[in-house]
């Protein structure tokens, strides 16, 4: 079902919400899945709804929220699990999710802010390296990784990770597959700041921040983003596609069969490495 009143949009399907309001001249695009999951159909109302968003006149900034508890943990195992052939709806749901993070890191007429109220881990971490600047509230929990539930990895990770920390680090995080915290983030450049742990305070400072960017030199702010990411993108499609390949490849490959059947019917995921996080001695 889509209400629309002006400038309001809002989308619900089950489980899934997805609104869109404007005040300043920000976008607030606010999306919801339950444990942070984006299935086909959600991934397709983000994109009509975010489309609306970058085609409003008035609108400089768009704010992606994520949910509270989760900003986005990827694809949605759940109903690809019940499916009779759940390794076509997992590749559906990852080319989905792939055509949202596409869409993000294209848009030239907008300055994007991912705001992480919560944790985000695997295609949901890509979903917000795709925005311009991306804030974290303290205490959330990041997982670039995608091993863990037997997967190599999909939505441009490949090409975002290695831009803002290296090659080394983008080993270190996928191969390892542990979580990191915030301030871990902002220490490796994923995330730029680390703002308030109170969920209304956190709002309230990224609404700040995010209206003082469309009202002072927004258009210089956005010329600079066409530089920067006209080199990140330069000659990406031959290495989106080999991710998509590979992806392929381990969703027919029985380790997502085991990964998704533990998730799903037990909730655990396989064993850390060891405890804490990745790089805990750089806390």
């Amino acid at each position: 079902m889509e209400l629309k009143f002006g400038l309001l949009i809002y989308w619900t399907h089950s489980i899934m919400e997805i609104s869109y309001t404007t005040k300043n001249q920000v976008g607030h695009l606010e999306f919801f899945g339950y444990n942070g999951a984006m299935d086909v159909e959600h991934c397709v109302h983000f994109l009509q709804t975010y489309a609306e968003a970058v085609n409003d006149p008035d609108t400089r900034v768009i704010v992606l929220w994520g949910g509270i508890d989760f900003f986005s943990n990827g694809i949605d195992l759940n109903p690809i699990h019940l499916r009779y052939n759940p390794v076509i709806l997992a590749y559906k749901n990852l080319k989905a999710l792939n055509k949202v993070v596409k869409k993000i890191l294209e848009t030239k007429n907008k300055l994007v802010i991912a705001a992480l109220r919560g944790s985000a881990a695997a295609g949901g971490v890509m979903l917000a390296l795709a925005a311009d600047l991306r804030y974290g509230r303290k205490g959330i929990v990041l997982n670039p990784s995608y091993v863990n539930m037997g997967l190599s990895g999909s939505e441009y990770w490949s090409i975002l990770l290695p831009s803002m920390i290296g090659y080394g680090l983008t080993q270190k995080l996928i191969y390892e597959a542990i979580p990191i915290s915030c301030q871990q983030a902002v220490d490796l450049g994923l995330i730029h700041d680390q703002l308030s742990m109170e969920q209304n305070r956190f709002s309230q400072e990224i609404t700040e921040k995010a209206e003082y960017f469309a009202q002072f030199n927004i258009e210089a702010r956005l010329a600079a983003k066409e530089v920067l990411n006209h080199r990140l993108l330069q000659g990406f499609e031959e290495q989106v596609k080999l991710e998509l390949q590979k992806m392929k490849d381990c969703c027919n490959h029985v380790e997502f069969q085991q990964a998704r059947t533990q998730f799903v019917e037990k909730g655990t995921e396989p064993p850390q490495l060891f405890p804490g996080t990745a790089l805990e001695k750089h806390d």
